[in-house]
């Protein structure tokens, strides 16, 4: 954002909030920005309470095989599909005028057989910027929002796509 952008690790900042906006004085410069009125939304409703299935990945070489195979998911649909089997994960993608991508990965998992499929630029976002080696993917069924964790706080809901099988 801009106000990253523009803060520095020395100097003051000072903040102003008056009626519907808030500013920001620093470095020579004043950045002003208007405050949204109303509520927040509830975004606690988007988040699974409770997973039905658990894989822990590595995430450097998820992300890499993520990256390779989402090379061929087609422009119409861009998704991937992820086919969950006793620890393993198969990830595919394709076009019809190219090809198909497929690669599997060893992973811990001992829940039932399933297949969900995502946006791979929506799930490899926080893969990207994530420093843990370790991650965790909480999962319900198909068509249920999964949820990307770590070993602290952070948490990322990702939304699954309907594809034809």
């Amino acid at each position: 954002t801009e106000l990253q952008r523009l803060l520095t690790n020395d100097g003051d900042v000072k903040i102003s909030v008056g009626s519907g906006q808030i500013a920001f004085d620093l470095n020579n410069t004043l950045l002003v920005s208007k405050l949204i009125e109303g509520n927040y939304p509830n975004y606690k409703q988007v988040i699974p309470a409770e997973a039905k299935e658990r894989v822990t990945l590595e995430r450097e070489t998820f992300l890499n095989s993520l990256r390779r195979v989402s090379l061929l998911a087609s422009d119409k649909t861009n998704s991937i599909k992820l086919n969950f089997t006793k620890n393993n994960i198969e990830i595919t993608a394709n076009t019809p005028e190219v090809g198909e991508a497929r690669e599997s990965l060893p992973v811990a998992y001992k829940g039932r057989e399933f297949s969900v499929a995502f946006n791979p630029e929506v799930l490899m976002a926080p893969l990207r910027n994530l420093a843990e080696d370790e991650i965790f993917f909480d999962l319900i069924d198909e068509m249920s929002p999964g949820v990307l964790k770590i070993q602290t706080p952070f948490l990322y809901v990702l939304m699954p796509m309907r594809v034809s099988s």
